[in-house]
């Protein structure tokens, strides 16, 4: 009821965009998606995005239109939910999607991300998911990539760069 409420307080002021930081967390599956339909209900009925920020990568199939995959404070990869999801681009994204089970799949272990997350403080030069990628090249440890097009995303990899490395 606490999460109604909120939204609710959250839509009277006529806002162009909603920012739910984890609203469905410590709820069960059906009153997760009670919340999530009368979300979307409100701001469908008011003319408001809704910006969700959650880890829970079912909330993010079922209800949103795009997702921005974050690493170390940075988006990693940004499109449309079914491209990002089926068709994973960052390998950061890739592993995250092999880490979630599927239903019918037998398998004795899910995908791991090898290693752990760098402290804010301490991000390593280049790119980021560099110390834990399984596809890193020398690139990755001295340039930090931007966000380049792929199909309909956009990838901070240099997997998919274009241009010839000016080094070589």
């Amino acid at each position: 009821m606490r999460q109604r409420v909120v939204i609710a307080l959250a839509l009277c002021v006529n806002p162009k965009l909603v920012i739910a930081d984890e609203p469905t967390t410590a709820l069960d599956v059906s009153i997760q998606a009670q919340i999530i339909k009368v979300l979307k209900r409100l701001c469908a009925d008011h003319g408001a995005a809704v910006m969700l920020i959650t880890h829970d990568m079912g909330v993010i199939a079922e209800t949103a239109d795009r997702v921005a995959v974050m690493y170390a404070g940075r988006i990693a990869e940004i499109g449309p939910v079914s491209d990002v999801i089926k068709r994973a681009k960052h390998p950061y994204t890739h592993g995250l999607m092999g880490s979630i089970p599927v239903i019918g799949h037998d398998l004795d272990r899910l995908t791991q991300i090898e290693g752990s997350m760098p402290r804010l403080t301490e991000i390593p030069r280049g790119c980021p998911y560099n110390p834990r990628c399984p596809r890193v090249f020398d690139r990755c440890r001295a340039e930090r990539p931007d966000l380049m097009p792929v199909d309909r995303s956009r990838v901070a990899c240099w997997l998919y760069d274009q241009e010839v490395p000016a080094h070589g």
